[in-house]
């Protein structure tokens, strides 16, 4: 559950869907994001060219090519996509849910199964860069960074308010949530039927009652 990364969404503006005035060129450059999400969630960036991608969109690698100049940029936005896809669910509410994080996450996970490709690209990106040499491994550790500070923050700010314990470590607390839906997160995309939605809603109830001070 990465958060948006500043260095790749500094080079590529993820397009966002149902913008109804966005141009033919955007509308294009959408069409090519989502193809090549779905593509790289089954294929993995090293099983995937642009040719592919362009294939699937009905259209050349020229005029792929025209929209990402690489591989390598097209990937900078698909992530940062998938990445503003997650931040406008984890951060609707604001930037100070308290609390209310962990109903926000289990609403994530209930989604799943609506976004599949979404789920599964991260997971593919995350095992073809656990490398130093991985491509994406320092925006993956700087988007983990991000949530981990983030999610801490908000946990923080509760404590504050005396609405979390007060021996609660934020920041742990925050590594063990990304944890716990990444843990899930893959045994839910290798079994399907897996009742993730239900698990995840059991333990945002149990993780409240537990910190509530």
């Amino acid at each position: 559950m990465p958060s948006e990364s500043a260095e790749a969404t500094a080079r590529v503006d993820p397009v966002r869907p149902h913008d109804r005035r966005e141009s033919k060129g955007q509308a294009r450059k959408r069409q090519i994001i989502e193809v090549a999400t779905r593509i790289l969630a089954r294929n993995g960036a090293r099983g995937t060219t642009l040719t592919d991608i362009a294939i699937e969109v009905g259209i050349s690698q020229g005029a792929v090519v025209y929209h990402f100049r690489t591989k390598d940029e097209l990937l900078q936005a698909v992530l940062a996509n998938r990445d503003q896809f997650e931040n406008d669910q984890l951060w609707k509410n604001g930037p100070d849910p308290g609390l209310e994080i962990f109903d926000i996450i289990a609403g994530i996970v209930r989604s799943w199964a609506v976004h599949p490709e979404i789920v599964g690209l991260l997971a593919v990106l995350l095992a073809e860069n656990v490398g130093d040499d991985g491509p994406l491994r320092s925006i993956l550790r700087q988007n983990y960074e991000l949530t981990i500070d983030r999610i801490g923050s908000t946990l923080r700010a509760a404590q504050d308010r005396r609405e979390i314990h007060a021996d609660v470590d934020p920041r742990r607390k925050a590594i063990e949530i990304l944890a716990f839906v990444s843990g899930l997160e893959l045994a839910w995309l290798v079994t399907p039927d897996l009742p993730a939605a239900e698990t995840a809603t059991q333990w945002a109830q149990q993780q409240r009652k537990a910190l509530a001070g």
